[in-house]
């Protein structure tokens, strides 16, 4: 029993949302709302030394359940970026923009002039008493580097609200202090901010520790072309997983949803993968040591074959044994690796020479459907059927063997089959591995799909007949992409293939209904 929030009086009922605050009756309930609203979320932030703040899940969380959706405390252009439009953060053309009356940054036009983004270094250059003179436009632009930085340091003047909330993020300014990118960062912004701007309003502590706020709480946010960096207030809490439960979306104005793909129980950690999850481990923790400053030791990390999927395992150096390569321990990916079969070991150096040569061609090739078969062929040698650069060149494959209807239709069947053979694998994959990576996961549904009703449509061709068992599959599939891309806007690509998929569905559904 708790008390009631509005009238103390003992009560078994909670909010059914929250699940933390507790009610007597639906009347209390209601008018509690107002207050209510703000914190009632299905999850409670801990905190215990280990991991600091985190996200607790206080209920079972519904498959598709929109957990978190929020506007961000503050947004700017990258660390390295070229020049952008200082109020909605697209790219300029150098022909083809004006510059801020007073302060000199370039805009898109005057409705960006009055954008409350542009306000805070609108304002410091103004103090500075000479406008800003952007004249090259090719490339990162040394005087972008320090512009989010900036908007850190004067939110609590341009957005007093959201200063509050700011002040309370995570820094690591201890642990950053002293390292490469900690002296890099204090060359391009923390000794470059008081110089360019000719203020004393900064101390260098106060300058890196809203660098140091960007870059452990920053999300890229790919409504601006470029994207754009934001940080987010109850977002940041979240806690990193390679294999994480919340999916990430953006709506067109830049607010960030995090969602459950999958069902959540009640008392997990909430997670998100604050590296690449389509990255092999070696890579995801050297990304997260030079950027966030900690070892990952979530089960994928811990588990050297990656929930079994072996995807960046080689295969073993004696081309007459089955055997795959692996790190002989799984929190050393830089030291010697063994076949599991043979036991035979070899240096990184020859794992490196492998990986280096798959990753530069890949890079090099010419994306062409063709020659993505002849890497297929090359580099099946030395890796196996899932490892990473393998699945890579498999997801392009999959995208470049026919590109629209049009040319499925006149596809070879043995094609045909192998566009078929690689979605299969890659969605079974990627689910077991980055089952939040669901844009991904959404548009190789959608080829899927494709390619299923394409093949059932050959098949009642040749045989008067609409096999349903294959059309299920398709409808399936269609499903599963919307499901996968049901928050994507339609500002990018995966909105208008979720368009599309709803209309087949619908579609499919019909022609099941009455085969």
């Amino acid at each position: 029993m708790n008390p009631c929030q509005v009238c103390e009086t003992a009560t078994k009922n909670k909010c059914s949302n929250c699940n933390q605050v507790s009610y007597c009756s639906v009347q209390h309930q209601k008018q509690d709302w107002k207050a209510h609203k703000g914190q009632c979320y299905p999850f409670k932030i801990a905190q215990n030394e280990l991991l600091g703040r985190h996200l607790v899940a206080t209920r079972n969380i519904k498959p598709y359940e929109i957990v978190i959706k929020e506007a961000p405390l503050m947004r700017g252009p990258a660390q390295i970026s070229a020049p952008v439009c200082m109020g909605c953060l697209n790219c300029i053309e150098p022909n083809d923009h004006i510059t801020c009356d007073k302060c000199g940054w370039p805009l898109c036009g005057p409705e960006c002039q009055a954008l409350d983004e542009h306000r805070a270094e609108c304002q410091l250059t103004q103090e500075r008493g000479q406008k800003v003179n952007v004249q090259e436009f090719n490339g990162p632009h040394p005087l972008y580097t320090c512009v989010s930085a900036v908007r850190c340091l004067l939110i609590g003047e341009t957005n007093p609200a959201n200063a509050a909330k700011f002040k309370q993020l995570e820094t690591l300014e201890q642990t950053r202090r002293g390292s490469n990118q900690w002296k890099a960062d204090l060359a391009s912004i923390g000794q470059f901010i008081p110089k360019f701007f000719r203020t004393q309003k900064f101390s260098e502590e106060e300058i890196m520790r809203a660098v140091g706020a960007l870059q452990i709480n920053g999300h890229e946010v790919p409504t601006s072309d470029p994207p754009h960096v934001a940080v987010f207030y109850t977002a940041s809490f979240t806690e990193n997983s390679c294999v994480p439960n919340l999916a990430k979306s953006f709506n067109k104005h830049g607010h960030c949803m995090l969602w459950a793909p999958r069902e959540i129980k009640k008392n997990s950690h909430l997670s998100i993968c604050y590296s690449d999850a389509v990255w092999g481990t070696a890579d995801r923790q050297r990304h997260l040591m030079q950027t966030k400053l900690f070892k990952c030791s979530c089960e994928r990390c811990l588990d050297v074959t990656e929930l079994g999927t072996n995807y960046s395992a080689l295969k073993c150096e004696d081309r007459k044994c089955p055997g795959l390569l692996l790190p002989i321990k799984a929190d050393d990916w830089n030291g010697s690796w063994r076949c599991r079969e043979c036991q035979k070991q070899v240096q990184r150096k020859y794992v490196d020479g492998i990986l280096e040569r798959a990753s530069q061609d890949i890079q090099s090739m010419e994306k062409t459907a063709e020659n993505g078969f002849k890497y297929l062929k090359h580099y099946e040698k030395w890796l196996p059927t899932q490892h990473y650069h393998l699945s890579e060149v498999k997801i392009l494959q999959v995208q470049l063997i026919a590109k629209d209807q049009q040319e499925l239709m006149i596809l070879s069947d043995e094609h045909l089959q192998l566009k078929l053979k690689y979605a299969k694998e890659l969605i079974e994959l990627y689910e077991t591995i980055a089952p939040c990576e669901v844009r991904m996961l959404g548009t190789l549904c959608f080829e899927l799909h494709s390619a299923i009703s394409e093949n059932t449509r050959r098949i009642a061709l040749q045989s008067n007949l609409s096999p349903r068992e294959m059309l299920e599959e398709s409808l399936l599939y269609v499903e599963k992409c919307v499901n996968y891309l049901q928050y994507e806007s339609d500002i990018f690509v995966e909105g208008h293939i979720l368009k599309q998929a709803k209309i087949n569905r619908d579609a499919l559904r019909m022609v099941i209904r009455i085969s």
